[in-house]
């Protein structure tokens, strides 16, 4: 049976160059905020955005706020188990079943678990949580 967590992220501009990734999670080591989750995509030309699930929320909103890199925040949903055939149907069904579409999916493998974030509407938020049984 997978897991499922509420985890709020936040997403802040780039530029899509050589070293600007690593100047943020740089910046992010020296201030002692862990992540638990990272992506980033080109947005056009040499922009791009960051979305980064922080261990400590408030702080990494405290600092891009300040910053001015703050773009947006809002809560996804991780789920993980074993990984097996199928392993993420249970939970796609369900949100499903409830009219929930999903937006975004990154899922990965890694020898006998699996990992998934999902994002959905931001207005679908509670809905989900209802949908993969959570409080």
């Amino acid at each position: 049976m997978a897991s499922v967590s509420k985890l709020r992220y936040f997403v802040a501009k780039i530029k899509d160059e050589p070293g600007a990734l690593l100047k943020v999670m740089v910046d992010l080591k020296a201030r002692d905020i862990g992540l638990s989750g990272l992506w980033g995509f080109n947005t056009q030309g040499n922009k791009g955005e960051l979305y980064v699930i922080a261990k400590d929320s408030e702080a990494l909103r405290k600092i891009w706020e300040k910053e001015g890199m703050l773009v947006k925040e809002g809560m996804g949903f991780f789920i993980s188990g074993p990984d097996r055939t199928g392993a993420l149907v249970e939970c796609l069904e369900s949100l499903v079943k409830w009219g929930i579409n999903i937006r975004a999916i990154d899922a990965i493998a890694i020898g006998s678990v699996f990992g998934s974030f999902i994002w959905v509407e931001d207005r679908d938020i509670e809905k989900a949580s209802t949908a993969l049984c959570l409080p």
